[in-house]
């Protein structure tokens, strides 16, 4: 690994660690406050996202070295989880709108492609590499999408764009009709995000 991507990887993962200990201390704190589970106030919900701020900053004083010296041989198993958390906080990001899973999808792609390049494998199992991850980055953007497309044909101003641009009357647009759109164009997104990944991860491996 060259100097200049140990530094690029370095801040990646010196951000992302905190980043996500920060939103997960925070989620979670306010999702037992808001269930009632337990009785946590806002400056308690408070309190847990900035303790989650610091254990990120510990462990990255402890382990970054390491991450960064074993980056691209880390375990899927552990960087699946890590991904399915950080399309969820895309989500939220983002209010449903998929463009922080396109982001995050293409940042995979480059993470595969380097991966796949250091690991010494030829040229057809890049391609291969690519087209799973990018099989996997659609479906997980499909899945997260329906539903909020499904939702959001409830929404007042979808409601009116597709009254307006497909000439569809408001029962059709919250029925089977409006769902029909809502899938196709999740559809059109997962390719969207099959391309955008594999893409990124075939120019990655070149690099």
């Amino acid at each position: 690994m060259s100097r200049r991507e140990q530094i690029a990887v370095g801040l990646a993962a010196g951000f992302l660690c905190p980043y996500l200990t920060f939103v997960l201390f925070w989620w979670t704190s306010a999702a037992l406050a808001m269930s009632q589970i337990r009785l946590i106030s806002d400056r308690g919900i408070a309190a847990a996202a900035l303790t989650g701020l610091a254990l990120g900053i510990i462990l990255d004083a402890l382990f970054l070295k390491r991450w960064i010296a074993h980056f691209y041989s880390a375990n899927l198993k552990l960087l699946v989880p890590v991904y399915l958390f950080c399309s969820v906080i895309a989500v939220a990001s983002f209010m449903g709108f998929p463009l922080g899973n396109l982001a995050l999808g293409t940042l995979a792609g480059v993470y595969v492609g380097r991966r796949t390049r250091h690991a010494g494998r030829p040229p057809e199992s890049a391609a291969s590499s690519a087209r799973q991850a990018g099989l996997f980055t659609a479906m997980v953007t499909g899945l997260e999408a329906l539903p909020i497309s499904i939702l959001a044909l409830k929404e007042g101003v979808v409601v009116r764009m597709l009254q307006a641009g497909l000439g569809m009357s408001k029962d059709a647009v919250t029925g089977p009709p409006g769902i029909g759109v809502a899938v196709l164009a999740c559809i059109a997104v997962m390719a969207m995000q099959f391309m955008c990944t594999r893409a990124a991860a075939r120019f990655a491996f070149d690099l």
